[in-house]
């Protein structure tokens, strides 16, 4: 069997499987703690270097350990963007992985309360071998922590309410659903055959099922924006130092952007990640209003974070002293 058949097989095979799910009750939001005054904190960093870049983004919206309060037990899910094994901004770099996970270690967390997991796009199963490809794998297993392949493990089925356009609901990887946190690790890049652009929202993706992913382009704005009212994001750190401004989600043109975005509200750290994209003249978003994209003003809609400039609260740091960073944090404020 050739990887093409496999990776499709793989695909059947975990679409069957979750035919009879147990249906559960789907979980409400838990708050977002990255706030000011009750606005949703956003970090946007420049930097030349990976990790003084996190930390100073987590270090302006209050650490890392504000998404870990209080998480005695129970695990941490660490959920980066393993659509396919292409290397970085195609997925999360592996260095990403690293520091997330030793900033979580070096809050006090034991090893086996941190987990990464995803699910790799039908083209690229299964997701441990596209794991090992892009390095996500290797960190994991240097580093000693427990890594999960969502579509080797169960599924439950949630309805969450709001979510319109799946009249019938839809199967998340229960590794999701029984986590105590979950720290998102999205991709900055467009995403030319669906939703227009992938970053937090859209990481979604890889937790849910085959059976419901087949669907999920047909209607990808409402669909995309929904599947987030079944898991919450405690923190968010967008690594794009490098973006796609076209094609994608594999393989695009790329783009040097030199910087990380950091907070809780999927929704803010989204429409902060279009401006940039924006900025760079990227396909099929340069000539739209951030504020008219169907993924954002559905996600908005319903509550899954806010889009609205007076509900965002943006705290920048040039850590490169580029003049071409203030150029871009005066445009990305004038964006919604």
């Amino acid at each position: 069997m050739d990887t093409v058949q496999l990776s499709r097989e793989i695909f059947r095979k975990a679409a069957m499987e979750a035919a009879d799910a147990l249906r559960v009750e789907n979980r409400p939001l838990r708050p977002n703690v990255y706030v000011e005054n009750q606005r949703s904190l956003v970090a946007v960093v420049r930097t030349e270097d990976r990790r003084s870049g996190i930390a100073e983004a987590l270090r302006l919206i209050g650490g890392v350990v504000s998404a870990i309060e209080n998480l005695e037990e129970g695990y941490v899910l660490v959920k980066p963007n393993c659509n396919s094994y292409d290397p970085f901004p195609a997925s999360t770099h592996p260095k990403t992985v690293r520091i997330v996970i030793e900033l979580l270690l070096g809050e006090g967390l034991r090893k086996e309360q941190i987990v990464v997991g995803d699910m790799s796009g039908p083209a690229w199963l299964p997701t441990e071998a596209t794991m090992e490809k892009n390095g996500i794998l290797g960190v994991a297993k240097e580093l000693g922590v427990r890594v999960s392949f969502f579509e080797d493990e169960e599924w439950v089925w949630v309805k969450p309410t709001g979510a319109s356009s799946w009249p019938e609901g839809f199967r998340i990887a229960k590794t999701a659903y029984d986590a105590s946190r979950i720290i998102s690790l999205p991709c900055l890049k467009t995403h030319q055959f669906g939703g227009v652009f992938t970053l937090s929202l859209k990481n979604s993706v890889g937790l849910i099922n085959p059976a419901d992913r087949t669907i999920l382009h047909k209607k990808p704005g409402p669909r995309i924006a929904e599947i987030n009212l079944a898991y919450t994001t405690d923190l968010i750190v967008l690594d794009g130092s490098q973006c796609f401004v076209s094609g994608g989600p594999a393989h695009g043109k790329k783009v040097y952007s030199g910087v990380v975005v950091a907070g809780s509200d999927r929704v803010a750290v989204d429409a902060v990640g279009v401006s940039i994209l924006r900025f760079h003249r990227a396909e099929g978003i340069a000539d739209v209003k951030v504020k008219n994209h169907e993924q954002l003003k559905r996600a908005a809609e319903i509550g899954v974070g806010y889009m609205n400039a007076d509900m965002i609260s943006l705290r920048s740091s040039n850590l490169a002293d580029d003049e071409e960073f203030d150029d871009l944090m005066t445009f990305v404020k004038h964006q919604f």
